[in-house]
């Protein structure tokens, strides 16, 4: 509890007009911890310091009054890339681009001269990679298919013509079991 109570005198409306703000603007500035030292809640109601007891030249709010820099992230492209941060992969090509743009303008001109065979390198492994990809992929497409549909359209053995001969009914077996309750057809 603070000592020195007689000094809080004047009420918000009163300390905003002396400020040159509005009861509004002043209210936000409390919530936002400005003016802590500057009044006291006593009897369900906010009385400040006057100015005159707070002192001409001492400034009024222990904050700065100019708002503060926003941080932005910069730089996290790697972590991000990482950590899976990017919405869609368009995101993460796109500052990698900016990225190896930047690393250009520091590189002396024979790292300069390396960067479009570097380039190319890694473009052909790409492809190497993804052709090999692909004839893994043909091959195993081309075994399935071989083993699934041998000799299709060819001479059938005598067990593909027994398998033909199969059909699936939901009524049950076509034959009719002879018992007390069944009439024989």
């Amino acid at each position: 509890m603070k000592t020195d109570e007689h000094l809080y005198t004047i009420s918000r409306t009163e300390f905003a007009n002396e400020i040159g703000k509005s009861r509004e603007a002043v209210k936000k500035d409390m919530t936002r911890g400005k003016y802590q030292d500057l009044y006291i809640f006593k009897n369900g109601k906010y009385f400040f310091k006057s100015r005159e007891t707070v002192g001409g030249n001492i400034a009024l709010s222990p904050l700065p009054v100019s708002p503060s820099k926003i941080k932005i992230n910069r730089g996290g492209h790697e972590s991000a890339v990482k950590k899976g941060r990017y919405p869609n992969q368009a995101f993460a090509n796109h500052n990698h681009i900016k990225r190896m743009i930047a690393l250009r303008g520091r590189m002396s001109p024979e790292e300069l001269a390396l960067v479009p065979t570097v380039e190319a390198m890694v473009k052909e492994q790409r492809r190497k990679d993804l052709r090999d990809n692909e004839d893994t992929l043909r091959n195993t497409r081309r075994h399935t298919l071989n083993n699934n549909f041998k000799h299709y359209g060819g001479m059938m053995t005598a067990n593909e013509l027994h398998r033909a001969s199969y059909t699936a009914t939901n009524r049950g077996s076509s034959k009719h079991k002879k018992g007390p309750y069944l009439l024989c057809v």
